[in-house]
């Protein structure tokens, strides 16, 4: 009796809850202490200082179309070569990006043709230049895989292969965003991901997971009582090379928050990114916004392992930018037989 116990007050006392996505999943909460941000670097007061009792408004418009982008990035092949003494590490990728844009007025769903874009790309680190790849399609068909050639710089470690590929992927999607033609408040885009140096002004980062805690212990608190559809003041990150606004948002319906489920408090959080250019008047407006939009739009647990923070909308981008990135296993294939052409060493 003892020893059940002190199992029981153990897990009681360290109030120790699921984590509901899918082992599969990189998890959505990676916060150490080592990455925490120091309070100098946050504004926490920009919107209000009063954060014990605060509540968002209504907000007085809900924009007509939304805008929703993604990419989705794989490793076709790694590499590792060289000449003499030397080791050279390297990747052939597929990448794809694309959006969902969402017209609220009729409601109709589409993706943004011609803008879904899939490409290949081959790199490697070091100082090692890649050069553009076709890759042979096999039975004299006239198919063809086409690798272009991406030169950024990166380290000659193991490590560059999804650098690689991550970053020409990140590229691909500033590239996309900055297509996008958006002078109104009619319009929201979302961005699956942070925003980069790059991005526009209009654009939303939407981060689903916590790599770093931004808030100090004082503020952070208000994070484990938000209830779906609540969100905290608007706060300001100084970053290296720019400013932003930020807020964190809990997402999803009170059904997916049973306690009987086991679930920690934290799940649902997502965290909003907004350039500073916006003013904070205009970022306070779409900070209430997304407290309506995101759990409207958010994915259901019985559909998407990774519910509620998922978009729906974007994790049907995502099925799709998958399903025109081609099967894995035979392009693995074509690029063995490729190769396999040239032979042995020399």
């Amino acid at each position: 009796m003892h020893e059940e116990n002190y199992v029981s007050n153990f897990w009681r006392s360290h109030n120790f809850r699921l984590e509901p996505w899918g082992n599969d999943y990189e998890p959505p909460i990676q916060i150490s202490e080592e990455l925490a941000l120091s309070e100098s670097e946050v504004n926490p007061t920009v919107e209000t200082d009063n954060w014990d009792s605060f509540e968002s408004q209504e907000p007085r418009l809900l924009p007509n179309r939304l805008i929703f982008t993604d990419g989705r990035m794989r490793l076709d092949a790694a590499l590792v070569g060289g000449d003499g003494n030397s080791i050279i590490y390297g990747v052939f990728g597929t990448i794809a990006v694309g959006a969902v844009v969402i017209d609220r007025t009729i409601p109709k769903a589409s993706y943004l043709n011609p803008e879904i874009d899939v490409h290949r790309v081959v790199g490697f680190g070091g100082e090692q230049e890649a050069v553009d790849t076709p890759i042979p399609c096999p039975l004299g068909s006239k198919s063809k895989l086409f690798y272009e050639a991406f030169n950024d710089k990166f380290d000659n470690t193991p490590a560059a292969r999804e650098a690689i590929v991550q970053t020409a992927m990140l590229k691909a999607e500033e590239k996309l965003v900055g297509k996008l033609d958006i002078k109104n408040a009619e319009t929201l885009v979302i961005r699956d991901g942070s925003l980069r140096n790059e991005s526009p002004v209009f654009t939303l980062g939407y981060v689903k997971t916590m790599h770093r805690q931004y808030l100090p212990e004082k503020y952070a608190a208000l994070l484990w009582k938000l209830l779906p559809g609540q969100r905290t003041p608007i706060f300001e990150i100084k970053l290296k090379n720019r400013s932003q606004y930020s807020w964190y948002l809990k997402s999803g319906g009170f059904q997916n928050f049973n306690k009987q489920l086991g679930y920690h408090d934290l799940h649902g959080i997502v965290r909003l990114e907004l350039s500073i250019k916006n003013g904070i008047d205009r970022a306070t407006e779409i900070a209430n916004q997304t407290c309506y939009l995101i759990p409207y739009y958010a994915s259901h647990p019985s559909r998407d392992p990774r519910a509620p923070q998922n978009l729906a909308p974007v994790g049907a981008l995502e099925r799709e930018l998958g399903r025109r990135m081609g099967d894995a296993t035979l392009i693995k294939r074509r690029l063995q037989n490729f190769l396999a052409s040239f032979g042995g060493n020399k």
